[in-house]
């Protein structure tokens, strides 16, 4: 599996969350079936978010688990530098 870069992760998560939010207000504004349907989407959405970050937020040298919204130049388990 090819690794994300975290400054990418990062900023796409963001967006993601982003996304998401509109998806989750929209859904609650319109309040039918429809509605309901967009606001899982926005729910599902966020999911995702939790799972892309659980999956590509590791150091590739120890596999330990990175801040995604810092800037982590080295990982605070081995010490390596991560891009």
């Amino acid at each position: 599996m090819n690794r994300i870069t975290l400054k990418i992760l990062a900023k796409l998560s963001a967006i993601l969350f982003i996304l998401g939010l509109v998806f989750f207000v929209i859904g609650c504004c319109i309040g039918n079936t429809v509605g309901l349907l967009v606001l899982a989407a926005g729910l599902l959405i966020w999911f995702g978010i939790i799972i892309m970050i659980a999956l590509f937020s590791k150091c590739p040298y120890c596999g330990g688990f990175l801040k995604v919204g810092y800037h982590n130049l080295y990982c605070p388990h081995c010490g390596n530098y991560v891009n």
